[in-house]
């Protein structure tokens, strides 16, 4: 009896091990399908967006026991305008070409440009707004391009100085030390003039800059979010939602795209491995458990920020939310974001951590802004944002961000925390 008793719980062992690692191959399987060229950087260009939303829903309906959320369907559209670059997009400094997506990147809100300028560089002193904005404003660099020092900038006028986008100049360089990173959140509107940032590689004492922007404003384009859920076996009124965002930065110009596989294809994927594990009868829940890929995050959070206005089940009946957002890295840190009412619920949230002893560190930051966790909860919601930290973070919106850089050692501890957190309600 007594050995039957030990291969007994080395099968069990075997089975539990044999699941995970399917868990984690599904999971590897996920990322690499949505950050690959099939989807353009899962965003405007070629309807990247769109054919992600569709591979999504057919992971969704693949799972036996998950259900459809939005009138007997999984997609939720909605509307929204965005500047693109999907045409031409280069410069030239003194006649030498630069690589567009690695050298430098043009702001999502820059208009478009064509022609020949010259570059003045402001000295280190004169950055301080109160000098700068001054000499700017007098029109006498209307026909030039002006070159700054990111850093400077930033410590000065923070990260968007507005009202030096609207000085009278032909543009703005803005130098950077890293390779420069894509961003498409503030696309819905142009600003009067374009805003380039560079890598550190740009010369110090050039004459002049030779730039062919082309951008277009899309109005009305329609993006989805993409909703299921697990009906509770005991409090199906109430419920646990598992968030991440699916979409991505797309297109620079025609041929650099960015896939996007930590950011956030990695969080999509963990979504998809909950709802499987959940969707296991001896795993169902007694909530409702709620799985939403977010569209549109990158563009303000646009995404949640409808559903939020649009909930398929009322705000109040929601215990938490839970974001994951670049998962896929390889960190012994989480770093987690949370409102005034999601406080006590993270205590829960440390507590689980420290007594499995999963992560070293969760290090917490101010709430803000920068994703979908942030609309539930200025409508008072607890929400919770997790995010793994580590290497993976250098190559954060550029094009990078492939099935290359990405780290999976962390994935078992994380499910085990979310599972063990979720489960705690």
């Amino acid at each position: 009896m007594k050995h039957k008793n030990i291969i007994l719980s080395c099968l069990l062992l075997m089975s539990f091990s044999i699941v995970q690692a399917q868990n984690i191959t599904y999971y590897k399987s996920v990322i690499e399908e949505l950050s690959s060229k099939k989807y353009e950087g899962r965003a405007n260009y070629k309807r990247g967006d769109l054919k992600a939303a569709k591979y999504i829903a057919g992971e969704f309906k693949k799972i036996k026991g998950l259900e459809p959320s939005v009138n007997d369907g999984y997609l939720q559209p909605f509307l929204y305008n965005v500047n693109v670059f999907h045409k031409r997009v280069e410069m030239s400094v003194d006649g030498m070409e630069l690589q567009p997506g690695n050298d430098f990147i043009v702001r999502e809100f820059s208009p478009s440009q064509k022609g020949t300028f010259p570059l003045v560089y402001i000295e280190e002193k004169d950055h301080d707004p109160e000098r700068l904005l001054p000499m700017l404003e007098k029109g006498d660099f209307r026909n030039t391009y002006i070159v700054l020092q990111f850093d400077l900038v930033y410590k000065y006028m923070g990260i968007a100085p507005e009202s030096l986008y609207k000085m009278p100049v032909a543009g703005l360089i803005m130098i950077r030390k890293e390779r420069p990173p894509f961003f498409r959140s503030r696309s819905g509107s142009l600003q009067p003039i374009p805003v380039i940032w560079t890598s550190s590689t740009f010369p110090d004492n050039a004459k002049e800059i030779s730039v062919r922007i082309e951008s277009r404003m899309i109005k009305n384009y329609e993006s989805s979010n993409v909703i299921a859920h697990i009906p509770g076996k005991g409090r199906a009124d109430s419920c646990i939602i598992f968030v991440a965002h699916y979409d991505h930065l797309g297109h620079f110009g025609k041929d650099v795209f960015y896939p996007g596989a930590n950011d956030n294809a990695s969080g999509v994927a963990f979504l998809l491995t909950l709802a499987e594990y959940y969707a296991q009868p001896e795993n169902r829940p007694d909530l409702t458990y709620i799985f939403i890929a977010f569209a549109a995050e990158e563009i303000n959070l646009l995404g949640s920020e409808y559903y939020t206005d649009n909930p398929v089940i009322p705000l109040d009946r929601i215990y938490q939310v839970i974001n994951l957002d670049m998962v896929a890295d390889n960190g012994d840190r989480l770093f987690v974001e949370t409102g005034p009412e999601g406080e006590e619920n993270l205590l829960r949230f440390r507590e689980i951590n420290d007594r499995l002893n999963l992560f070293g560190t969760i290090e917490q930051h101010p709430l803000s802004n920068d994703s979908d966790h942030y609309p539930f909860a200025m409508k008072q919601v607890p929400a919770l944002y997790i995010m793994v930290d580590g290497d993976a973070s250098s190559v954060y919106h550029t094009p990078l961000d492939d099935y290359q850089h990405i780290f999976t050692n962390r994935y078992l501890p994380l499910f085990k925390l979310v599972t063990e957190f979720a489960d705690s309600f």
